[in-house]
């Protein structure tokens, strides 16, 4: 899967803001276990790179923000951005809905949402959404802002 997005700017001025120095972030993430190197740091900061999805997760750590400040995600829209706005792994929201991970990610990557009833209500619980949220999220017709794209949401059971 690709990288999340990131607001280098943002990234940055959180730092700044702490008055934490590149080299003390690169410190910080190491002791978290995310090995990186003062050069990863400035590469953020000038867009020329972007974090992982795990650096993302303890880089807000470091500098006390939320993944979604990172991202420049005021509203979460899509499974993906909630699913960071939460700072779960993919894997870890398929296991918890009982769904191997590439089925998880595809849908994901297809806004589409195929999980039966029980799936469905795990779902919801993990990422903390409602229906309305989950119909956006998927592209759902009728649901305010959903993204122009076909998809299903199943909400029965089998």
């Amino acid at each position: 899967m690709n990288r999340p997005p990131f607001s280098p700017v943002v990234a940055m001025s959180a730092r700044q803001s702490l008055g934490l120095s590149p080299q003390q972030v690169t410190e910080q993430m190491n002791a978290c276990g995310i090995p990186v190197d003062i050069s990863v740091i400035h590469a953020w900061e000038v867009g020329e790179y972007r974090p992982t999805e795990d650096e993302l997760f303890v880089l807000a750590d470091v500098l006390w923000c939320r993944t979604t400040e990172l991202m420049e995600i005021q509203d979460p829209r899509t499974l993906r951005e909630h699913r960071l706005a939460r700072r779960l792994t993919a894997a870890k929201v398929a296991h918890s809905v009982g769904m191997e991970t590439a089925a998880y990610e595809r849908a994901e990557e297809t806004h589409s949402w195929t999980g039966d009833g029980r799936q469905t209500a795990a779902l919801l619980r993990v990422l903390d959404l409602t229906l309305h949220q989950l119909a956006r999220a998927t592209g759902q017709p009728g649901a305010p802002g959903a993204a122009p794209v076909t998809g299903s949401v199943r909400t029965g059971t089998r």
